[in-house]
């Protein structure tokens, strides 16, 4: 009988930042990724020591044009299959920019309130008690001052950055108090089901694009 004592562990996912960690380590092969499934694997939550994964939060925004399908089609998937992951979502604005050289003009799309909002909730979860062992799923340096509110607010609940594969960040590292490299072999053995049922049962798949 285990005697550890219960301590519930929280994810906060960075999805722009896992997404372009996992494509830049292996293409689009691992894109279909069960964060849930991964996130309980022992090297993170682990129930020898009384750890249980009680919700994730995943942070991304709804993108433009040909991938936003896709992205749709794999956020309904997470929440179909998973038990407790919720989904933030952000939003893209467009800025007009010039080049300084030539003075040509174009259009950019600039992520907004993803990452404020992550920052938002992990600092919301250490005043409120919402866990006891948080993961970070990020390698954004912009995250250390929510890492280190919520360590002066509740500095016995350790935050664990799990940095995605070929991301790091030395500030962040320095600002949690342990490091995960997530590696692509972990990813690719923690991939959602190839069709995936809603409660309404109807069938998600995974998008050929990511095969």
């Amino acid at each position: 009988m285990n005697s550890a004592h219960p301590q519930r562990v929280v994810a906060y996912v960075d999805g722009f930042n896992l997404y372009h960690g996992l494509h830049a380590a292996n293409g689009r092969r691992d894109l279909w990724l069960d964060i849930e499934a991964m996130l309980r694997e022992p090297a993170f939550t682990d129930p020898s020591r009384g750890q249980h994964l009680v919700a994730v939060h995943y942070f991304t925004a709804a993108v433009d044009g040909p991938g936003r399908d896709r992205q749709d089609v794999y956020l309904r998937a997470l929440a179909a299959h998973g038990t407790c992951t919720t989904t933030h979502l952000g939003r893209f604005q467009c800025k007009l920019v010039t080049c300084r050289h030539c003075g040509v003009t174009w259009n950019s799309w600039e992520e907004k309130e993803s990452d404020v909002s992550l920052a938002v909730e992990l600092v919301k979860g250490a005043a409120l008690d919402h866990y006891d062992r948080a993961l970070l799923l990020s390698a954004d340096s912009d995250m250390c001052p929510a890492v280190r509110s919520a360590r002066a607010i509740a500095p016995h609940k350790p935050i664990i950055a799990v940095f995605p594969p070929r991301r790091h960040s030395d500030q962040l590292r320095q600002e949690c108090h342990a490091v995960i490299t997530l590696t692509p072999g972990r990813a690719a053995r923690n991939q959602l089901p190839a069709a995936v049922t809603t409660p309404t049962g109807s069938t998600l798949r995974r998008p050929a694009y990511w095969t």
